[in-house]
């Protein structure tokens, strides 16, 4: 084998140049949301918005004044 045959294959099998990480398989991938993924954060979304008037609803009626409602009176013109 000739000695220029030797550094091609050489170059070749080189490791390609690192930016300073060791493992590139470690790293975070982006985040990937399909269809059925934006329909259930929709459907989570509009779940706990309907909870959460709910909730204020029954606090404000809670902490609301109470009312007496007074049967009406019969009234006698004489």
């Amino acid at each position: 084998m000739s000695e220029q045959s030797y550094d091609e294959v050489q170059d070749a099998l080189a490791s390609p140049d690192t930016d300073g990480e060791l493992v590139h398989w470690m790293a975070p991938k982006p985040l990937r949301i399909g269809p059925a993924g934006v329909s259930a954060a929709a459907g989570v979304a509009f779940t706990l918005g309907v909870v959460a008037t709910v909730a204020a609803l029954a606090i404000a009626h809670w902490l609301g004044p109470e009312r007496v409602i007074e049967p009406p009176r019969r009234r006698f013109w004489r």
